[in-house]
């Protein structure tokens, strides 16, 4: 029998996982951010009018360095928010020990109360990174305005804009928006994480399905459909 994995194992891999998809999905997210302030990158002017022509423009003036701005505070905030999410979401369920024999609507909603605790946590503990990363993706040149910049023209490091946020607003700066962010964060986190592991199950026991790559797939996707409609 194999050893069990030890506590901080689902902590760490999912945080990675994030880590390795955002280092793919930057580029699109960099794109969004600046769609959402363009108003006032562009001082009024509509500089964006699409995610491929936003990709293409920044590629073109700003390269892959402007595609890729702010990929150390978005790995940052990939990894404190996914680990948080599925590393106390994991550990409460071993915890909680929920009965395999309870019906699956009380397992759901058992499940569904943990995956929002951890949604919580996860916001309270990222929130801060989630604030640096859109700083960065903000920025429509290097030597944009950006808290923390140095009068040479470079961009301030990740750990300068970090501390630059603090001096300037006290901890309070690190937690603007939560209130928006954290339901957020914990409706997605309740239903994709609930969502999941109920799919998951009943694809098993209802088609006989086995746990592999298929299984995980199907409830995968089917938790994807569900994460969006409730999040729109």
């Amino acid at each position: 029998m194999a050893d069990a994995r030890p506590w901080f194992a689902e902590f760490a891999c999912a945080g990675t996982s994030a880590v390795m998809a955002i280092i793919c999905t930057n580029p699109v997210d960099v794109v969004k951010t600046r769609m959402q302030v363009q108003g006032q990158l562009g001082q009024g002017k509509v500089m964006y009018r699409g995610v491929f022509s936003g990709l293409h423009q920044i590629w073109m003036t700003e390269g892959l360095r402007g595609l890729q701005r702010g990929i150390g505070a978005s790995c940052l905030w990939q990894f404190s928010n996914v680990s948080v999410r599925f590393g106390v979401y994991g550990a409460a369920k071993q915890y909680a020990q929920l009965d395999s024999s309870a019906s699956p609507v009380l397992r759901y909603f058992s499940s569904l109360g943990i995956a929002a605790v951890s949604g919580a946590l996860a916001a309270f503990a990222s929130n801060p990174f989630f604030i640096l990363k859109s700083r960065f993706q903000a920025a429509s040149m290097p030597n944009s305005a950006l808290h923390g910049s140095s009068t040479s023209g470079r961009p301030p490091s990740v750990v300068s804009a970090f501390l630059a946020i603090g001096k300037a607003d006290g901890l309070a700066g690190y937690y603007r928006g939560i209130s928006a962010f954290a339901p957020r964060v914990i409706v997605a986190s309740a239903v994709q994480l609930s969502t999941y592991d109920t799919v998951k199950q009943q694809l098993m026991s209802r088609f006989v399905l086995s746990d592999g790559v298929f299984t995980h797939l199907s409830a995968s996707l089917i938790t994807g459909v569900a994460v969006v409609g409730t999040m729109q």
